[in-house]
């Protein structure tokens, strides 16, 4: 687990809504605004070009000018440091910071990226004239600036004079206050219409703010005279939102965001804070301080189940997913944690995030793992590692195969789990290209910064450097982006991503897409993965390798013309002329595989489906030739025409779906008819 502040100085932030759409959390300060903060602010170019940065010199990345050392204003962000004729390094000046990317593709980037990376003031990158060089052409490093905006620079050329190419962009601020005047509010929803946001004060109210004018004074009052009101659960699709009271006589009520009528579902709940609805309307999780519990009831007034005891004093509920099994809870006092309370039978609970700033309220979920957790006066991002996963590998699979469910042989076995939701085809060999599934929380836990993909077959040992396209957020739109290795001192090290880069790639991440065309056929292949510091230090212990049984080989399908009383089909016409009904038709087909790594399904169909008939068995039972007679397959016809195929599907799985393109097919069609009709 790691957690990062992303501001600070706020005014009792409480509760929160996540809106995927903007990238923005929403969220009020019990101080009376109402609130935003934006994880990917809007950003403007201020300075740009290419320069020759001279040894000895400065250069200020606001401006884009250099200078020598002393002159004034000492508004410069680099120097680039002549020790000697062979030590050299770009160092941070006059308050900047800096940070080595590597060599990558300049383009992409992007400005969203550069707050999240870990900036040092004080230490530069390593220039040297020999062979430990970093900045070598087509480096990248980033820079934030003095005046508080952020730069990229590319390495265009390397010598005592050194080449470079930057953009420096200043970002929007990322937290703004919306709107103001609000009386105590504890929580906030945002409507699906994007029309409207619905406030809860704790003086009593359920607020309706338009969106344009967010500040209280136009803001209708819904719904009023509750006891102290808590978190809020918005239903707008059915026209209803759920709130729960602090105070007696301590309700969860249901109210009608058409008029603002109010019905009691609960009574008696003892100091509720918390409150999270099933989806179906028909069970509410509530976190009550009395108790210190977190407990199931039945709605409408049913039963009450226990989820979560010895808690200290638990605030605002949230789902971790859609799945609506496990509930994040913040604990407040001495504990100052968010602990994962398992919904389901028996019900468990766990501490995942601990040493949170004081009084921590809401927790958003902004991706599987990843959360915004407002406190009492910052914004915390909790990046749940190892205490959410423990003992989790940081390689985890292929696609959507854990390792847990890939055989010692190598292959793909998530049938050992029928309920899971990917259901690859029993003991399924892998093809295509492989999207290597690395746990890129727990790395950053680790401190690592690079890692190196090796396979390992009959054909010797070998490093990946795959690289793959994909879309990744600029901050304005989803834009085209290469994810792949850098090459540092000779070898391929792909990038682990900062928390803050790592929110931006759409979809999640994958950690390599790995050829597998390019290694030995038939044959099992072990995936090793080796992590590194920043300063490519090992970082120990080895991850065990994932072996896999690759089956590159594409299926063969084979048909032949129908025979009848020894006379094929004629090959322009199709035209196959019967004497005698009681006679056989008869279809040779082939369907194979190399291995045996497919199924096969032979059908005849009469006219437009009037009539068929069908075979389907793995390839590892060889096909019988099909065989009916005139009349049967004739049916009340005289003249019918028919089609016959065979289609052989692959087994082999690429971890998202079935490798289709090694399928094979064939199909034929003839006419049955008396002879010398045609």
């Amino acid at each position: 687990m790691t957690t990062t502040q992303l501001i600070s100085n706020l005014n009792g932030a409480i509760g929160a809504d996540f809106l995927p759409a903007q990238n923005r959390l929403l969220f009020v300060e019990y101080a009376g605004k109402l609130s935003r903060f934006d994880l990917f602010p809007a950003t403007t170019i201020i300075s740009q070009g290419t320069a020759t940065l001279k040894g000895t010199f400065l250069f200020d990345l606001d401006t884009g000018t250099q200078s020598l050392p002393g002159e004034d204003p000492p508004a410069a962000d680099i120097f680039w440091n002549q020790a000697t004729d062979t030590i050299r390094s770009m160092a941070p000046a006059n308050g900047a910071g800096i940070v080595n990317i590597g060599v990558t593709n300049f383009a992409n980037v992007l400005p969203a990226a550069l707050p999240g990376l870990a900036y040092s003031s004080t230490s530069g990158i390593d220039g040297n004239n020999d062979a430990t060089n970093k900045l070598v052409t087509g480096d990248v490093f980033a820079v934030k600036t003095n005046q508080g905006n952020f730069a990229k620079v590319l390495v265009t050329s390397y010598g005592y004079n050194i080449g470079i190419e930057w953009v420096t962009y200043k970002l929007s601020p990322a937290y703004a206050v919306l709107g103001t005047g609000y009386q105590q509010p504890e929580d906030v929803a945002a409507s699906s219409d994007g029309l409207s946001y619905y406030v809860v004060e704790r003086a009593g109210n359920l607020l309706k703010v338009p969106v344009a004018s967010p500040n209280r004074t136009p803001a209708m009052i819904l719904s009023g005279g509750m006891n102290a009101p808590q978190q809020l659960v918005l239903d707008d699709a059915n026209g209803a939102a759920y709130v729960v009271e602090y105070a007696n006589p301590g309700r969860l009520l249901k109210i009608n965001l058409a008029n603002g009528e109010q019905t009691t579902l609960l009574g008696n709940l003892n100091l509720a804070v918390g409150l999270a609805m099933s989806a179906d309307g028909q069970t509410a999780y509530v976190s009550e301080q009395g108790p210190n519990t977190v407990s199931a009831y039945a709605l409408p007034g049913g039963g009450k189940t226990v989820l979560a005891s010895g808690l200290v004093q638990p605030f605002f509920l949230t789902w971790s997913d859609a799945t609506q099994t496990t509930l994040y809870v913040t604990q407040r006092g001495a504990a100052s944690s968010l602990v994962a309370v398992g919904v389901t039978t028996p019900p468990t609970q766990n501490v995942v995030a601990t040493g949170l700033n004081t009084m921590p309220s809401c927790v958003a979920v902004v991706s599987p793992g990843n959360l915004l957790v407002t406190t009492n006066t910052t914004i915390e991002q909790v990046a749940l590692g190892p205490v959410m996963a423990a003992g989790a590998p940081l390689l985890q699979g292929i696609g959507f195969v854990p390792v847990t469910f890939i055989t010692t042989a190598g292959f793909a076995n998530t049938l050992a789990d029928p309920s899971y939701f990917f259901q690859a085809a029993p003991n399924a060999p892998f093809a295509g290209s492989l999207p290597v599934m690395v746990n890129f929380l727990e790395a950053l836990a680790q401190d690592a910064a690079y890692y190196q993909v090796t396979v390992s077959n009959s054909a010797g040992v070998a490093l990946r450097s795959d690289q793959f396209n994909t879309v990744k957020w600029d901050g304005t739109a989803y834009a085209p982006a290469v994810f792949g290795p850098v090459t540092i001192t000779g070898e391929p090290y792909y990038p682990v991503p900062s928390i803050a880069d790592l929110e931006l790639w759409y979809p999640g991440l994958v950690g390599c897409y790995l050829d597998s065309t390019t290694l030995p056929n038939a044959t099992a292949t072990t995936i090793s993965l080796a992590f590194f510091t920043a300063t490519l230090a090992p970082i120990n212990p080895p991850q065990p390798g994932i072996t896999v049984y690759i089956d590159n080989s594409p299926a063969k399908a084979g048909i032949s013309s129908p025979m009848l009383d020894g006379a094929a089909a004629t090959v322009a016409c199709g035209y196959l002329p019967y004497v005698n009904t009681a006679d056989d038709v008869s279809i040779a087909y082939t369907a194979s595989q190399p291995q045996g790594h497919a199924d096969y399904s032979f059908e005849v169909t009469r006219g437009i489906g009037a009539g068929s008939w069908s075979a389907q068995a793995a390839v590892t039972s060889p096909p019988a030739a099909f065989s009916q007679s005139v009349s049967t397959l004739l049916g009340k016809c005289t003249i019918a025409g028919f089609s016959a195929s065979v289609y052989v599907a692959t087994t082999a799985t690429t971890g998202w779906g079935r490798a289709g393109g090694l399928d094979a097919s064939a199909a034929i069609a003839f006419v049955l008819a008396p002879s010398g009709v045609i």
